[in-house]
């Protein structure tokens, strides 16, 4: 049997436009490959204006879903705070009335 250590393939870098030998405008922008050996191929275009606005818009939106939720929480639990500050001043102004300690 041949040793499979010195057979290994070197990867192929095959340009988007030397595919089919238009420039890259009709065809999609990230392409996968599987071979029957089980190598993978993938090719990845940067993204167009209209996609980088899109991921803007969207980073965006999940920014103040995240801060609007921060201060709801915020909000919510601040009653409670003072609630619990409160029923400590109190315990403390009855703690030191009727046993004497300061």
């Amino acid at each position: 049997m041949p040793d499979r250590k010195n057979h290994r393939s070197k990867p192929e870098i095959i340009p988007p436009h030397e595919q089919t030998g238009r420039p890259g405008h009709d065809q999609p922008r990230v392409h996968v490959f599987v071979n029957t050996d089980g190598t993978e191929r993938i090719y990845v275009a940067k993204p167009g204006p209209f996609g980088t606005v899109l991921m803007v818009l969207i980073a965006g939106m999940l920014a103040a879903i995240f801060v609007i939720f921060f201060f709801a929480a915020f909000f919510f639990l601040l009653p409670f705070m003072i609630l619990l500050l409160a029923i400590a001043v109190v315990v403390g102004l009855l703690r030191a009335l009727f046993w004497g300690e300061p």
